[in-house]
Parts: structure tokens; sequence; C-alpha cells
């Protein structure tokens, strides 16, 4: 029997579940922490579910099997965990490099960007009304948007921040966004870290800018760094 040590929690455990009966286990596929590591990447890229590296364990064993499985074959797949826990681990590119399972590319706002879908950034006037901004954001299905006066950015609005204003005073919708408006998202150039990027979303900010060659203004969410780090 070969030791060795392994990365993978959980089902990498060395205990056996009270309730675990070997006569209705057909087969055990083993696979490797690097290939669980970059397959629960993958399923958050690709199919938009957090999963943790259970998951990812679960369908890199599945994708060594595919070639024995039939057309007419019926698969199903327990996702067991979530990715919250491994956030510092197999969401955390430094680790992974550690490890030898990624290359040494570092990510930045400018690699960042460019996996994103190629829209422009909406932004509101401070002028605009309260009632305006709700609409907007409504119609364009988005919880948050910066603000501008002379087309520069100088501040931000959340849905948060309309509901307190409103369940302060219902009267505000007819006030110009200036009297709700947060201060502006943290401004990064295009050369700065995911690192830094990481540590600079938080509660109070929610996303980051950054100005690309052109001279467009992008936003980077949390969601945005998840699929830069998955791909």
């Amino acid at each position: 029997n070969e030791i060795y040590p392994y990365i993978t929690e959980g089902i990498g455990e060395d205990f056996l579940p009270a309730n675990v009966n070997f006569d209705v286990i057909d087969l055990f596929e083993k696979v490797t922490d690097k290939d669980a590591a970059l397959m629960t990447r993958e399923i958050a890229r690709k199919e938009g579910i957090f999963a943790g590296n259970s998951a990812g364990s679960a369908l890199a064993g599945l994708m060594q099997l595919k070639d024995q499985l039939k057309p007419e074959d019926v698969v199903v797949i327990i996702f067991h965990d979530h990715g919250s826990r491994y956030m510092g681990k197999m969401y955390n590119e430094d680790w992974l490099r550690e490890r030898g399972f990624m290359s040494d590319d570092k990510l930045t706002a400018r690699s960042i960007i460019a996996k994103k879908d190629k829209t422009e950034l909406v932004m509101l006037d401070l002028k605009k009304t309260v009632l305006e901004a709700i609409n907007t954001m409504k119609m364009l299905n988005i919880s948050q948007i910066p603000v501008t006066q002379h087309g520069m950015v100088v501040g931000k609005l959340a849905e948060s921040d309309i509901l307190n204003a409103l369940l302060e005073n219902p009267g505000i919708k007819s006030a110009p966004v200036e009297e709700v408006m947060e201060q502006t998202f943290p401004f990064v150039d295009l050369n700065t870290s995911i690192d830094k990027i990481s540590s600079l979303i938080n509660k109070e900010n929610s996303a980051v800018l950054v100005e690309d060659e052109q001279g467009n203004i992008e936003i980077i969410t949390q969601y945005d760094i998840i699929n830069a780090i998955s791909g």
C-alpha cells in the first residue's frame, strides 16, 4: 500500500463512515490533487457553480471514466461542498503555484478585464434622480452603478444605498442621486495584481474601477475575479 501526503480534504480522509456499504460500490476512481483543484475552478468558470474541492474531485473522476460510458448512460454527480472554505486554496493562485498546480503567470487588472465580456460600463450623472437610478438598475439588472460629474467618476450608488434612503424618506425618489450616493469605488491601474484587487473588495467596496488603454472605464467585481482565476 502506497503512503503519501494528500491535499484533498473530506473525501480524502483516512476514516470510513459508519454507513458505508462496499457491496453497492463497483469502482473507486483515483484522482490527483492537481486535477481535482483545477476541475474545481473549471466548475466555477464554466458552470457558474461555486463548488468545493470534493466536487472538483468527483467531476475529474467522471472525466477519467468518460470513455467507458455509453450514449444512453445516465450520470448523476453530487457536488457535496461549496467553495467558500477554499478561497485561500483552490481559488488562490499563489497557493496553486506553490504546489505546482499552475504556472507562475500573475493575474493583473489587465488580464481580468481581458476575460470579461466587452460591454460598455453604464454610469449615471449625479443630477439624475433617484427614481431614474432605480429604473436604470432595474432595466439593466445591475445592483451598483458609478456616478459621474462632467464625465468623471465621483461616487457610486448601490441597491443598499437606495433602500436605506427610501426607508428614511420615501419622497427621496425625486431627489438627485448626489444626495444618496456614496464614496466612489477605488481606482486601480492595469498592472495592479489580483491580490491587491481582492484586498480592496469588501463590504464597503463591492468592486474596483480601472481605466483601459483606450481610456474606457471598466469595473471589476468579485465575480470577475472568480471567473479570471477559474480559467
